[in-house]
């Protein structure tokens, strides 16, 4: 069973899917790719909505979704891609932004240089949350900050997503990989938006990295994907 942490799958929430049909229709290719589980992840901005109001849309969301689901779509757990804010830090409420069942938040990083002081603030919100990060398609920083900077990032105990996407061209597949075999990356997610997007489906990465790498680093990141389902703490997944 794949597992698909990052999605935009959630109707009229975000720039993601536009309606009811086009969520049914990326929900219809996913169970074609054999995915059981996807993490809906709609934007949240802290800067422009409340926790509080945030959640009301995204449960309405799929409350709307929900009455037309198929028996063989993968199952849908919300969560949020939250934009990482040094406000965060000391917002209690940031925990109801987690992936469902989990301690895990899917955390986007602003797209800039990756300094010592943003990372320092990471750090921070890490140990007042007490909740277990996933940084969101870690290879996109690469086009804004170093490699080095980006190490020092993963360098605390978060974990590492990737988008499908990011394996088709030859550039974002070899940052890929190198970002793989230096142990900072953990889950795979397709970041779906729009069915006429161009997004690949989770597979396609699977099949990439037991292409390029072994079968046996692209079966750990699918165990990896059900110890975060299963809510076990990331410093165990990372030993």
């Amino acid at each position: 069973m794949l597992i698909d942490f990052h999605s935009h799958i959630l109707p009229g929430i975000d720039d993601g899917s536009r309606s009811i049909e086009e969520s049914l229709q990326i929900l219809d290719v996913m169970a074609d790719d054999g995915v059981g589980i996807v993490v809906a992840t709609p934007h949240f901005y802290p800067d422009d909505i409340s926790i509080s109001h945030f959640i009301r849309r995204r449960n309405n969301a799929y409350e709307q979704l929900a009455p037309h689901l198929k028996v063989n779509h993968p199952k849908i757990l919300l969560g949020a891609e939250v934009l990482y804010s040094p406000e965060l830090i000391h917002n209690n409420d940031v925990k109801d932004l987690c992936i469902e069942g989990t301690d895990y938040l899917l955390l986007e990083m602003p797209y800039t240089k990756l300094t010592n002081a943003i990372v320092d603030s990471v750090e921070e919100f890490y140990d007042n949350s007490g909740l277990d990060i996933i940084i969101a398609h870690i290879e996109r920083y690469l086009h804004f900050t170093s490699y080095d900077e980006l190490e020092n990032l993963m360098s605390l105990d978060v974990l590492g997503q990737l988008n499908a996407k990011s394996f088709e061209k030859r550039k974002t597949r070899k940052n890929c990989l190198k970002l793989i075999n230096d142990g900072y990356v953990h889950v795979l997610g397709t970041d779906f938006h729009r069915i006429d997007r161009g997004d690949l489906p989770v597979s396609y990465a699977y099949k990439t990295i037991a292409k390029k790498l072994s079968s046996e680093v692209a079966d750990q990141i699918m165990h990896n994907s059900k110890l975060v389902i299963n809510n076990t703490y990331a410093d165990e997944i990372l030993s």
